[in-house]
């Protein structure tokens, strides 16, 4: 898949005019969006063109309302390999400014059209685009007989009698139900980075741990879980911290992964934490000694709910 960052960029892009486009936050690449996607697929065959997905960075409600930013689902480099995955021919990634929000959602419209020069443009159930939402199905038909271009609306994704939604599978992945979670998204729920620097303290216990930033990200309760911990193309059975390490008056959020099977020294890899079950709540022991008591015994949970125990 080809990644596109301008307007310039998309009118340069020639092997990428005359398909179908769709547009929209793709935040996780979810059920319901991947079935907008493959409906994008399918009418870019019918017009004999590529499938185009139009997407934003930051999220939108980051810059017009920063104070209700939801946390993502995932970070963007995932959110590009979701889109690659579903088949996508290419990303038009756009840098979402107050400006561009200040923009007539017909003006947008023009500016995308001009550089993608599209033939279709597949909207989902519940699209709405430009300066104070005014951009609709309407809009497109008219501007698309206009431009010569053809309209398809998408119907809501249901599941569980429901939308599939970014927010319906942040409440599931706050509520700890990876199950239901899994579902929505289509895959298990996890959380990825690069492991960073810790202060071993982990370590000293006698359980080293990979640590990742979950800044921005949604999450589920503070607490133990059993998880899957996957680096170097091989799943590991693991046990994982979600919290801000009470014993130690910790103040930053922390996702510790300790391998059960394995002492990798994963500084700087990428690690995919695969959640499974929460074990226990997150408390304040007496000291180092209890908490590495404590430790020995979740880790026992985690491999029996892993089937490894």
């Amino acid at each position: 898949m080809k990644i596109l960052r301008t307007w310039d960029g998309a009118a340069a892009a020639s092997e990428l005019h005359g398909g179908t486009v769709t547009i929209g936050n793709f935040d996780g690449v979810h059920m319901g969006h991947l079935q907008v996607l493959a409906e994008t697929r399918g009418h870019a065959m019918t017009v004999g063109g590529p499938a185009i997905a139009v997407t934003f960075e930051p999220h939108p409600r980051a810059v017009l309302y920063p104070a209700e930013e939801p946390r993502r689902l995932c970070h963007l480099h995932e959110r590009l390999a979701g889109l690659a995955n579903a088949g996508m021919d290419g990303a038009l990634l756009l840098h979402f400014t107050r400006e561009l929000a200040a923009w007539p959602a017909e003006a947008f419209v023009r500016r995308l059209h001009a550089s993608l020069k599209f033939r279709h443009i597949h909207a989902g159930y519940d699209f709405a685009f430009g300066h104070g939402r005014e951009g609709d199905a309407e809009l497109l038909r008219r501007l698309g007989e206009e431009l010569g271009f053809t309209v398809t609306v998408a119907e809501a994704f249901m599941m569980h009698g429901a939308v599939v939604s970014s927010s319906r599978i942040r409440s599931a992945i706050e509520a700890a139900d990876f199950a239901l979670a899994a579902e929505l998204l289509g895959r298990p729920y996890a959380i990825s980075g690069h492991v960073g620097k810790g202060d071993a303290r982990g370590r000293k216990l006698g359980f080293p741990t990979a640590n990742l930033n979950v800044k921005k990200l949604a999450h589920p309760p503070i607490g133990i879980y059993a998880v899957w911990a996957e680096y170097g193309g091989e799943r590991h059975p693991a046990a994982a911290y979600f919290g801000y390490r009470p014993t130690f008056a910790g103040r930053t959020l922390m996702l510790e992964t300790h391998v059960l099977d394995d002492n990798p020294d994963l500084y700087k890899r990428r690690l995919r934490v695969e959640f499974v079950q929460r074990i226990r709540e997150d408390r304040a022991f007496t000291g180092p000694e209890d908490l590495a008591r404590q430790i020995a015994r979740d880790c026992d949970a985690a491999r029996r709910i892993l089937g490894r125990g």
